[in-house]
């Protein structure tokens, strides 16, 4: 079926069984991959039930976070880089993910290197060098006191 539209007819069956029935059986009876079904209700607002089936992080896994890059975790752990995004991105949420400071050297770098370089170079993630790329320059410039774009000013 892939490809094809989703009738009305499998969109209310996932509705229903959203609760009761895993979603590899839902993916089977509607000859659909998980994936798919995954996509189709998130579209359609329906809830399924989480899919994490895998070992719980132990204190020294997380203590990991903050302090390497997400693919080291990943090479660290056995888990999958997906898997270390994923956490990774929870822990922020929940204000439990502490970055390490920045030091002179890799504020430096932001001068000299584009994103993407400066986060294989130190280790961080390209979302951290982003964020502090931007805490740099709206401190460099004062634009946290100054907008330029104001005409009032």
């Amino acid at each position: 079926m892939r490809g094809e539209h989703w009738q009305s007819y499998e969109n209310l069956f996932i509705h229903e069984v959203a609760g009761t029935m895993p979603i590899s059986e839902i993916a089977q009876k509607l000859e659909r991959s998980e994936a798919a079904v995954l996509r189709q209700a998130s579209r359609i607002g329906t809830q399924l039930p989480s899919r994490m089936t895998g070992r719980p992080w132990t204190r020294a896994e997380l203590f990991l976070f903050g302090r390497f890059s997400a693919e080291e975790i990943a090479a660290a752990t056995g888990r999958t880089i997906f898997s270390v995004r994923s956490k990774r991105n929870s822990l922020a949420r929940a204000g439990g993910l502490t970055m390490r400071e920045w030091s002179t050297e890799e504020i430096a770098l932001l001068m000299r290197h584009n994103n993407a370089e400066v986060a294989k170079i130190t280790g961080r993630s390209i979302e951290e060098v982003g964020d502090k790329r931007l805490q740099t320059n709206i401190e460099r410039n004062g634009w946290d006191r100054y907008n330029p774009e104001r005409e009032d000013v």
